[in-house]
């Protein structure tokens, strides 16, 4: 497979992810009170009427441009070359699974390599609360008490 024809596949896969977290986020619980709703704290902050659905969408979509790639993050810390990272797509597209649990698989990482990859993938994410803080949406005192009570909520 050459590099071009993956380059674009993968675009079009987050595209694809993209669209399906940003639908899955936005569709509002309005029973929230109740244990394992799943409801969000972006939704919980729409639904308060702290922030508009404009304000959650911008944040949300941020979010998922800051947000870097188990693969990608694999490759920039020289685990993976780019061919074992079309790979494991390639593999992951055709069969389904997680990223990491295929990249052991393939043998091309071990699990302590998963593992760091995902702590640093988990220390660069930004919450949705602080992107809504730092777009002025919601002050930082209230963003800190609407997550006290959506905590006590759910």
């Amino acid at each position: 497979m050459n590099t071009e024809f993956c380059d674009i596949e993968n675009e079009l896969r987050d595209i694809n992810n993209m669209v399906d977290v940003f639908a899955g986020q936005v569709s509002i619980c309005k029973e929230y009170g109740c244990k394992g709703t799943g409801i969000g704290f972006g939704e919980f902050l729409l639904y308060e009427g702290k922030i508009d659905a404009y304000e959650l969408e911008s944040a949300l979509h941020y979010q998922n441009l800051e947000h870097v790639a188990l693969g990608v993050l694999a490759v920039q810390e020289r685990h993976l070359n780019e061919q074992q990272l079309c790979d494991i797509l390639d593999c992951q597209r055709a069969e389904g699974g997680l990223f990491g649990e295929i990249a052991i698989e393939l043998g091309f990482l071990n699990e302590e390599d998963v593992d760091a990859l995902l702590k640093m993938q988990g220390d660069t994410h930004i919450k949705i609360g602080e992107v809504l803080v730092l777009f002025g949406a919601i002050s930082r005192d209230d963003m800190e008490s609407c997550l006290q009570d959506f905590h006590a909520s759910v």
